[in-house]
């Protein structure tokens, strides 16, 4: 690989379950029905992503292992007919990726170098997570010292030396905090994007970070990615955008070793949210998603990750969804901004 990309740092919470969904058919409102379900129980959650694909839908969550053992009950007993898998895991974040698609492209070369599988992917404002299975924490937190520079500490020992004491912190914010009717700093809108929709597995990882890092030297931005299990194999889907533009010089994706063709969809816009306490309240993601549900938004994917919450629906669907979002959150602004290709 090329020169080292520089960040500030990453951090990892363990000691987390992984439970990963699919409902193929008669799914219309499912992920707003199972985070109802878990929020009726007080249950967290820590990671959230969710997406559409065809007439059904993925999900993947990470829970405190204290809670997962009720949470498959209720998946058991409300969705007899659901496929589901569930892991102990841990959740490792890099921060800043300021929209750099070699971010991500890096990431999926280090996993793809280890033979790691990842089990799922999300954006937030300010970092790019993966959830791994628990015994791969520590062999991939190592591995990150290849192709990345953190300010922070210059070695695998400077890492693990900071971080003791640390995530016991953490959650004990997590389960002291809950919020009745939770702040954003501001809503932001991104017009003008593609969503594009890959099948992606540890065959193709590298063929995906290749892809992605292309897009960086390209001068594009990469505003959103997330990831959902996919139905009956051993992959998952993976939703980015990338800016909208002319058909000359958008990157050609059909003749990438990525799987499938890529599914488009166009033209999407990418809201996101910053705030203090997504995951630390149980009943958020609830909230929103039923609102949506009901309001008739056409959610395509969301993903909420280390304080954020970022989600695509079509572009003509920005004033519904702003009016949607604003009846579940106090926002004090909305700022629209449109991507452009860095020439």
């Amino acid at each position: 690989m090329s020169s080292q990309k520089r960040l500030s740092a990453f951090k990892i919470l363990k000691d987390v379950v992984r439970i990963s969904l699919v409902k193929s058919d008669n799914a219309e409102g499912f992920p707003a029905k199972f985070c109802r379900l878990m929020a009726s129980e007080g249950i967290n959650l820590l990671f959230f992503t969710c997406g559409e694909k065809g007439r059904g839908w993925g999900i993947n969550i990470a829970i405190e292992f204290a809670c997962a053992e009720r949470a498959i009950e209720l998946i058991e007993e409300n969705f007899p007919d659901l496929s589901y898998r569930s892991t102990s895991s841990g959740i490792l974040s890099l921060f800043p990726h300021r929209c750099d698609p070699s971010i991500a492209g890096s990431l999926f070369h280090v996993l793809d170098v280890t033979g790691i599988e990842p089990e799922a992917l999300a954006y937030s404002n300010s970092a790019i997570s993966v959830m791994l299975e628990e015994g791969a924490i520590d062999i991939t937190s190592s591995a990150l010292f290849e192709p990345f520079q953190f300010s922070a500490y210059r070695t695998p020992a400077d890492w693990k030396l900071a971080q003791e004491g640390k995530e016991e912190l953490y959650k004990e914010v997590v389960a002291s905090y809950q919020e009745k009717r939770p702040k954003v700093y501001s809503l932001e809108w991104l017009t003008g994007q593609n969503l594009f929709l890959f099948e992606m597995s540890n065959s193709n990882l590298s063929s995906v970070g290749n892809l992605l890092v292309d897009f960086s030297i390209q001068g594009y931005q990469l505003p959103f990615l997330t990831s959902t299990p996919a139905s009956g194999k051993q992959c998952m889907d993976l939703f980015i955008c990338i800016p909208n533009q002319d058909e000359r010089t958008s990157p050609d994706l059909t003749n990438t070793s990525c799987g499938t063709a890529p599914k488009k969809i166009s033209p999407v816009a990418v809201f996101s949210m910053n705030g203090p306490h997504f995951g630390d309240r149980y009943g958020i993601a609830s909230e929103l998603l039923t609102a949506i549900n009901r309001a008739g938004v056409q959610l395509l994917a969301l993903g909420c990750a280390i304080a954020s919450i970022n989600g695509v629906v079509p572009a003509d669907q920005i004033e519904l969804t702003t009016d949607v979002i604003k009846q579940c959150f106090d926002v004090p602004s909305v700022i629209m901004k449109t991507y452009k290709r860095q020439s």
